[in-house]
């Protein structure tokens, strides 16, 4: 067994053949060929520097030792599904995966599997990029935004908000003053001091909007049922959060991501659903969490998406703490935003902060 092609073509071969052996092997994206059965048939050298397996170690064996145990059970039963019915879920479709590397670290990669017939035979042909290096920018880039957001969350909440808090109270007094008085002024003030508790009121709820401050004081919960009170006063949509069981242990970036998702899922289905109606539930045990949003709106078409409505952002922020996330049509009206994470074990964090 060799790899997927010889680095010197074979006496014989046409100069096409010698030619496509010189870009296979010279391309920066690893080329790996399995049988019907998961077993690697050949790879090209470029899949050696990925996975940092020698050739010999990878031919003859299952294509399961190269991915995460999540990720390998469902590759086994894409296959054999596509070649039960015919029906492709993965086969011509790119997606990013993940990828175990000989010294076990686990790495994002883009995974775009082909069919390849040759005669009787059915193989597949798997083209593999390490994407390693754009995600760790796309998280610094998402976090730069996040502290951005931050910083003026809290500007506005603990500045601003006080000043405004303070001229609130002190309307409110110049009104009872006057009130005792029997100043004709008292109408006036009593009007100032309402557009004063308005205004502070409408800052409060953009200034959670930048940033939760509920979420480092209380956790996911308190702050998903804070956006829910929002969004019954700002919209007078029907929102309500229910939680069943205990949250498993999660670190604050973390819960912000799940957080985030919930903002993006609700903020969709008002905007682009027309949703009057929006249920969001946490179910969780001692290592999974599964975090909900659905609404009663006009549902979501898939075939037609739009930049705006975010979907694109959701399933990064899941990619990032290891989540998946399925979005989908509630039956014929309505759409369900459903998020699936488990907590991390201790290898896997080992891992993770490798990769960091």
């Amino acid at each position: 067994m060799s790899r997927l092609i010889p680095k010197r073509p074979a006496e014989g071969d046409s100069e096409l053949a010698a030619r496509l052996r010189a870009i296979i092997n010279t391309v920066v994206d690893g080329i790996i060929t399995i049988d019907g059965n998961g077993t690697i048939e050949s790879v090209n050298p470029a899949t050696e520097r990925i996975f940092q397996y020698k050739a010999r170690e990878m031919i003859g064996n299952n294509i399961k030792m190269l991915m995460p145990p999540q990720w390998a059970e469902e590759h086994d039963n894409y296959i054999q599904r596509y070649l039960k019915t015919g029906k492709a879920q993965i086969i011509g479709i790119g997606r990013e995966a993940a990828g175990v590397r000989k010294d076990g670290t686990i790495f994002p990669m883009y995974l775009a599997i082909s069919e390849v017939r040759l005669g009787k035979r059915r193989l597949f042909t798997g083209i593999i990029r390490d994407i390693s290096a754009r995600k760790i920018a796309e998280q610094a880039l998402a976090q730069a935004s996040e502290n951005e957001r931050r910083i003026l969350g809290q500007e506005l909440h603990d500045g601003l908000g006080q000043q405004l808090t303070g001229a609130s109270m002190l309307a409110k007094a110049l009104q009872n003053r006057l009130e005792r008085e029997k100043n004709p002024a008292q109408k006036d003030a009593a009007e100032v001091a309402e557009m004063l508790a308005r205004t502070l009121s409408a800052l409060r709820r953009q200034a959670h909007g930048l940033y939760p401050v509920e979420l480092e004081r209380s956790g996911i919960s308190t702050a998903i049922e804070e956006l829910s009170l929002s969004l019954r006063e700002l919209y007078g949509v029907n929102a309500r959060f229910s939680q069943r069981g205990k949250l498993p242990p999660m670190d604050k970036t973390t819960a912000l991501h799940l957080y985030r998702i919930v903002q993006e899922a609700t903020s969709n289905a008002i905007r682009h659903g027309q949703a009057k109606q929006i249920c969001i539930s946490l179910n969780c045990s001692a290592s999974v969490l599964t975090l909900s949003v659905e609404d009663n709106g006009r549902g979501i078409n898939l075939k037609r998406l739009t930049p705006g409505m975010g979907i694109i952002v959701m399933r990064y922020r899941a990619s990032v703490v290891g989540a998946k996330l399925d979005v989908r049509r509630a039956g014929k009206r309505g759409t369900i935003v459903q998020l699936v994470w488990t907590r991390p074990t201790p290898s896997r964090k080992r891992n993770e902060k490798n990769n960091e």
